[in-house]
């Protein structure tokens, strides 16, 4: 593998990595989101 094809995979897998952190994030808020509020509401 070239140096260009490195830098090329580790980008991606970073990119890949950053927006599997994302959606976990965003399924563990809104997760906990909706705990809080239905707890809240009633």
């Amino acid at each position: 593998m070239s140096t260009p094809q490195v830098l090329f995979a580790v980008a991606l897998g970073g990119v890949a990595l950053g927006i599997t952190l994302f959606a976990l994030y965003v399924a563990s808020s809104t997760m906990w989101g909706d705990r809080w509020y239905r707890r809240r509401g009633s």
